[in-house]
């Protein structure tokens, strides 16, 4: 099987899962907002957004290096993901502890701050997933993943119902998060069982041989949590819950896309990892063009689409209540569309071994970040935190785009990104004159039209297609 064959094959898989996975997101945030309301949703997403941030705070670094040690040294993979697993898990006991405990200082009502201590579970099995997640990349069998997503989500879609059925209070609904999380994990542990075998594992000196590699990545998820979790929480102190939940709305939209790049980056990362080892610089160059194109593929329609269709994609997700988030999805969706290539460029430079060179960066990004919260949110309340979200997001795609170069000499071409710019203003046009339709009409026609365009002016490769279809 070619390369494009064995990525495709599991990528399929994952898209498959993927889009089951975003649709139940989809659905979720719909009952969610239709149910809590605009104050409801504000709490649900205050909740969240604290936990997040020590719930990210638990990786320290941890998933990226694993994935690239057994990469590297697939003959350790059972003693270097049994290790990896094992002081994840103290990270998490301390990392998540702390922020239960830390919230209730905080000056959200009650609701809010019992709602985070529950949550923080789900945050814990979550942590312990992402480090088995990195043994099905390896051996490229993310379609398990993917299923245990797509039941855990599934579960959490059950509890949702049945939460709204009995007409539960916010607390009981982060019950579900927990089960989602269980569920994922419990279905992940089994599977994984062929092909490592995890136990509890203690090798302090190995420990601090990851640590010393991983640091640079954990002080670069610091600086990453102020720039793009701070917002909502410091929005949250500044405005009334309905703010926050006008904000969250379309930011939940946000943090499901934004997974994709993250698995896509996760499949590919391995291949591009022995590349380099080997100094097979021509296939390096190849993979890492053709998922720069694949990106801009997607992305591009996605940001310039979402400008006419905002108002009536929150309407048809959240109802009207949400209807003014529409204002602010374009901005979410252009700093979307940086995430994507901000990830291939990141990954690469732990590829590289250069992963520190980031965080001087990540370091000014996350002042930036603070300073422009603090000055902006106040008086401009989402929107204020949606542009300066894009901005920032900008900054660390570009930087992070030039130091890869400067490190791997390797120079992308933009042929893709011009013809897959000129379909999506010729998609835009369109549906600026045909906005008095349907949403779901409009949606189907947008992808025609695209997909038409990208194939008259070639910006696709058939070769490519095609043998991806066989």
């Amino acid at each position: 099987m070619t390369l494009t064959k064995t990525i495709a094959k599991n990528t399929l898989w994952q898209i498959i899962g993927k889009i089951i996975g975003t649709i139940l997101g989809v659905v979720t945030i719909a009952l969610l907002t239709r149910y809590l309301g605009k104050e409801g949703f504000g709490h649900y997403t205050t909740a969240l957004a604290f936990m997040q941030f020590f719930g990210v705070l638990v990786d320290m670094g941890l998933y990226l290096i694993c994935l690239r040690e057994i990469s590297a040294r697939p003959e350790k993979e059972s003693y270097i993901t049994s290790n990896i697993f094992t002081l994840r898990f103290f990270s998490a006991l301390i990392f998540l502890g702390g922020g239960t405990l830390l919230i209730f200082v905080f000056p959200y009502p009650p609701v809010v701050k019992w709602s985070a201590a529950i949550v923080s579970g789900s945050f814990l099995f979550m942590s312990l997933v992402q480090t088995l997640t990195t043994v099905f990349q390896k051996h490229l069998k993310m379609g398990q993943v993917a299923l245990a997503e797509v039941v855990g989500r599934t579960g959490f879609l059950i509890v949702i119902f049945l939460f709204i059925f009995y007409k539960g209070n916010l607390p009981a609904l982060m019950l579900g998060n927990v089960a989602n999380a269980i569920i994922y994990f419990v279905i992940l542990w089994v599977l994984i069982k062929k092909y490592v075998n995890i136990k509890w594992s203690f090798d302090f000196v190995y420990w601090k041989t990851v640590i010393a590699k991983a640091w640079p990545i954990a002080l670069g998820v610091v600086f990453n949590l102020v720039y793009f979790r701070a917002d909502t929480i410091i929005l949250s102190l500044y405005k009334p819950a309905g703010d926050v939940g006008l904000y969250g709305a379309p930011y939940k939209i946000l943090e499901i896309i934004t997974t994709f790049p993250h698995m896509f980056m996760g499949l590919v990362m391995p291949i591009l990892t022995a590349a380099w080892i080997s100094r097979n610089m021509e296939k390096f160059k190849s993979i890492m063009q053709k998922t720069f194109d694949f990106f801009i593929i997607l992305i591009m329609p996605m940001v310039l689409g979402t400008i006419p269709l905002a108002d009536k994609i929150m309407v048809l997700i959240s109802g009207n209540e949400f209807a003014p988030s529409g204002k602010v999805l374009p901005a979410l969706m252009l700093a979307t569309g940086m995430i994507f290539l901000g990830t291939l460029f990141t990954y690469t430079l732990v590829i590289l071994e250069k992963q520190k060179t980031m965080l001087k960066y990540f370091a000014l990004a996350a002042v930036l970040a603070l300073i422009g919260y603090f000055i902006f949110i106040p008086k401009y309340s989402y929107f204020g935190a949606a542009w300066v979200t894009v901005i920032i997001e900008g900054f660390i795609t570009l930087t992070a785009l030039m130091l890869a170069y400067k490190f791997s000499k390797i120079k992308l071409t933009g042929k893709t990104f011009i013809k897959s710019l000129i379909a999506s203003v010729i998609m835009t046009g369109a549906l600026y004159l045909l906005l008095d339709l349907n949403i779901i009409l409009l949606l189907i026609i947008s992808i025609l039209i695209y997909g038409a365009v990208m194939i008259i002016i070639k910006g696709v490769d058939k070769k490519i297609i095609s043998d991806i279809i066989r």
